[in-house]
């Protein structure tokens, strides 16, 4: 008994979907017996559809600085009424909704207005959802690239503000005309929204805009006039409206100052601790060789990130500029100190203002004691031996009085070389004899 039960229910609910498909391709056959898809679905030519349109935001793919290119994954929200595709439920089974091909329906021409590689239509055409009262919804998803300008002054802390520009591509105003979605929500959908790794949205407001519209004219003649019919001035209605979703993103700076920003401010300042480092040490030079080269990577590093503009230098490439700059001073300041650190008597002579800011000025600005006046050995000739001898005894006296350390002198096995130290001391004991001699 239980066996006749349930053969007799799979019998009437396989009756009930026979005749539901029964009722469905009725009404697809009535519907579209007579239908063209290419007619607007107007009753009257000068009326204007109205379709509302939105933008659910899925992923922020991408932002690409050198190619001012922002790439995007998004679902149209498209919703217009057709008076065509009305039926009563009742005749038909209860049918409330019906899918279709967008190609057998009327769509409106939409497209991405500041698209960046050519793909102005949607990825995939799915099917449109239309209703018993002739309200058809159609929600392609698409994968957009936009072009957008990019402010790279306060990289990486900057803020970009992009624009995506929806509009039809042959209906003006009088034609065609946007609404909201839904009139309270005037902001980007971000329900299924994945979260981007390098940028956060910090606001996606939708707008609509108006702009002029001219279309290709051709009279004929062979030259392009670049002047504005005024058939078509905005007097006459011919303009053109834009569905404008503004994008407003942040870049994450995480990544940014942990490889860039901190390694380059530590860097600089290694180029202090250049002229801490002694002078005999022999590491200046390529201290600040090494500094300068770690400074071109990162410049190298900076430019294949920003993209190539004349408009705005970004600061963070000036900053590494002037640290270049004042490296390349620094190498020069350091050259310049060991050139001196290594000068002896033997080889160069002090020159005449030097000598009078290191012995004479200097001492009196830093409060230090100047050193005495030597007197000159009489005992020395005028031969060239002899007058290094007295310019090395001078060197000695001076460093002396200084408290300063005189450099060590190499010895060498000219025959022209002597201690000069010995010397010295041996002039002071015949100076002392001479004066004891002088008291007795």
């Amino acid at each position: 008994m239980s066996f006749f039960y349930w053969l007799l229910f799979n019998v009437l609910v396989l009756i009930k979907n026979i005749n539901g498909s029964y009722h469905e391709e009725q009404l697809f056959k009535e519907l579209f017996q007579n239908y063209n898809p290419l007619i607007r679905p107007v009753r009257n030519v000068e009326d204007t559809i109205t379709v509302s349109f939105s933008i659910a935001l899925l992923q922020l793919i991408s932002v690409v600085e050198k190619e001012q290119v922002l790439k995007t994954n998004v679902w149209l929200q498209v919703g217009w009424h057709d008076y065509q595709m009305q039926w009563k439920r009742e005749k038909y089974g209860g049918i409330q909704s019906i899918r279709a091909p967008p190609s057998q329906v009327w769509t409106p021409d939409i497209v991405l207005f500041n698209n960046a590689d050519g793909k102005y239509e949607v990825s995939f055409k799915s099917n449109v959802v239309i209703y018993h009262d002739g309200y058809v919804n159609w929600v392609p998803p698409a994968i957009y690239k936009s072009s957008c300008y990019i402010d790279v002054k306060f990289f990486p802390f900057d803020k970009q503000v992009c624009e995506l520009r929806f509009g039809s591509w042959t209906y003006d105003q009088r034609q065609l005309n946007f609404t909201y979605y839904e009139e309270k929500i005037r902001h980007v959908t971000i329900k299924d929204y994945v979260v981007s790794g390098s940028w956060d949205l910090l606001d996606g407001p939708m707008t609509i805009q108006q702009s002029s519209y001219v279309p290709p004219l051709n009279d004929g003649n062979d030259t392009i006039e670049l002047t504005v019919n005024p058939r078509f001035e905005k007097a006459d209605g011919r303009d053109r409206v834009e569905f404008v979703c503004t994008l407003i993103i942040k870049r994450k700076t995480l990544f940014y100052t942990v490889n860039l920003i901190i390694p380059t401010v530590l860097i600089s300042f290694l180029s202090v601790f250049v002229f801490y480092l002694p002078t005999d040490a022999g590491e200046k030079m390529t201290l600040s060789i090494s500094i300068l080269l770690a400074l071109v990577v990162f410049l190298l590093l900076i430019s294949k990130i920003l993209p190539p503009t004349s408009i705005v230098i970004p600061l963070i490439a000036k900053y590494l500029l002037f640290t270049f700059i004042m490296n390349i001073i620094t190498i020069f300041f350091t050259v310049v100190i060991i050139n001196y650190n290594y000068r002896t008597p033997r080889t160069h002579k002090m020159p005449n203002w030097i000598r009078r800011l290191c012995i004479d000025i200097l001492p009196r600005i830093l409060r230090m004691e100047r050193p005495k006046k030597y007197e000159k050995d009489d005992s020395l000739g005028t031969s060239e031996a002899d007058r290094e001898k007295q310019t090395m005894l001078n060197y000695i006296q001076a460093s002396r009085a200084l408290s300063i350390i005189p450099p060590i002198m190499m010895n060498h096995s000219d025959d022209k070389n002597v201690d000069i130290s010995n010397h010295h001391d041996e002039q002071l004991e015949l100076k002392q004899r001479n004066i004891t001699k002088k008291k007795h």
